[in-house]
């Protein structure tokens, strides 16, 4: 019987070179779109974890998953990306059909209370119901900046990934043939 276990390490370095990318891409898409660095720059993030296969009474069964790659961001910064449609987009033609809304139709979002709105409008000496109703009115344009770098290389990269499973996967193999053949 060949027991075959795997830690993807063709995989998780394609995997890797991926994760670089969209955040080096997107964070320079955010730096020439705003003026500061700090908030959703810093906290744009990819997590490559791969954890032991686990068995219903929560036994170690042998192996690893394959390695997942998750991106973490403020929600935030899903707004900034997908954009929201504000509730009269017609002042100054500013956003024109965002995937959120302040409309009850699509994904509502709301801006009373909110708190990163609030500390932005402080931090530079404006008025927060002010500053809360223009964004209510005029919604937040669509940027971009992460859909942009994730979806030019999706394809490319997922190929490389595929074939490089498959030679983790042959390596394994071969690997294992050789300890019981020895």
């Amino acid at each position: 019987m060949l027991k075959f276990t795997s830690t993807y390490p063709r995989a998780r370095k394609v995997m890797e070179t991926w994760r670089k990318y969209v955040i080096q891409q997107a964070r320079s898409i955010l730096a020439s779109e705003t003026s500061s660095k700090s908030g959703l720059y810093r906290k744009l993030q990819g997590i490559i974890d791969s954890k032991f296969n686990r068995g219903v009474r929560g036994r170690f069964t042998g192996g690893r998953q394959m390695p997942s790659l998750t991106f973490v961001m403020p929600q935030y910064g899903e707004y900034l990306d997908k954009g929201v449609s504000g509730t009269n987009p017609d002042i100054d033609g500013y956003v024109s059909n965002g995937e959120y809304s302040f409309k009850k139709k699509k994904k509502s979002i709301k801006v009373k209370g909110n708190t990163a709105l609030a500390a932005w409008a402080k931090k530079r000496g404006l008025n927060q119901w002010a500053v809360a109703r223009n964004v209510h009115q005029r919604g937040i344009k669509r940027t971009l900046f992460f859909t942009k770098p994730f979806t030019k290389r999706y394809k490319l990269y997922l190929n490389k990934y595929h074939d490089a499973v498959a030679n983790d996967i042959l390596n394994n193999i071969a690997n294992q043939l050789e300890k019981l053949t020895k």
